[in-house]
């Protein structure tokens, strides 16, 4: 076939952008797969830090090493209190159901604390080796949605650490619900009281005083916050109410006696 052919020019051009596209996609798949690693591994130390990890990360622990040492993703039925297998624990995207009826359930207006309208069926949640909890918990703060997680011990109510991972809260005032020194607070307090019922709050900046009794069930709110530490106490009781987690708590320590 001669150099200077049509045919064997279209063929040339053929190739090469068949190799272009090849390569194109090769290229594509590396960059998605690289974005799905870097999503799961910001989920993971998420879910560690809000579960006690944070200082085994701060001293060069490896994230993904920790979480598969001390971690374990199960699905819960919120509705029924327990733990299901109704659905794929690697695949459920609770954000995701939240956008499907037949995932979701609509919340009544006079037990929607949180301002979310909608929750889904089934909640992923993360159990450590010593049976703590890790639960997603997720409201309206006051600019747009709070992502978040809290850690609960084996005794289903003390709390041992406390994360919001996405909020559009103002900086330096609610944005505060980052600063360490903050979430530092929640370690240690308890989410119920001696009765059974519903007792954290986060009062308003500067109330907060340690020898009060209900001290273990008070978080000091964010100065010059106090909108969106009302926000994060109904948040929380929320989640920890009938229409979140409560069922579930409350069969766990049914179970353990």
């Amino acid at each position: 076939m001669s150099n200077d052919s049509t045919l064997k020019t279209f063929l040339v051009a053929f190739l090469l952008c068949v190799v272009c596209s090849v390569l194109v996609c090769a290229a594509a798949l590396v960059r998605i797969d690289r974005e799905a690693y870097n999503k799961q591994l910001e989920i993971r130390k998420t879910v560690l830090i809000a579960g006690g990890f944070e200082q085994a990360i701060e001293d060069g622990g490896d994230v993904n090493e920790l979480f598969t040492s001390n971690v374990e993703a199960k699905i819960v039925d919120l509705d029924k209190g327990e733990y299901t297998d109704a659905v794929d624990v690697e695949k459920y995207d609770q954000k995701k159901a939240v956008e499907d009826p037949a995932m979701s359930v609509k919340i009544p207006a006079a037990a929607d604390i949180a301002g979310i309208g909608t929750r889904a069926k089934y909640a992923k949640i993360y159990v450590t080796k010593d049976g703590s909890l890790i639960l997603p918990i997720r409201g309206a703060g006051m600019w747009g949605p709070m992502y978040g997680y809290i850690s609960i011990a084996n005794d289903y109510n003390t709390v041992k650490g406390f994360i919001f991972y996405q909020h559009a809260e103002t900086p330096g005032l609610g944005g505060e619900v980052d600063n360490p020194k903050w979430r530092g607070q929640w370690p240690g307090k308890k989410i119920y009281n001696d009765s059974g019922e519903l007792a954290i709050k986060v009062v308003k900046n500067g109330k907060y005083k340690a020898d009060a009794a209900d001290a273990v069930n008070t978080i000091d709110g964010l100065a010059g916050a106090t909108v969106t530490s009302g926000k994060v106490k109904q948040i929380v009781r929320y989640w920890f109410g009938k229409n979140g987690y409560g069922k579930f708590l409350a069969n766990l320590k049914a179970k353990k006696g």
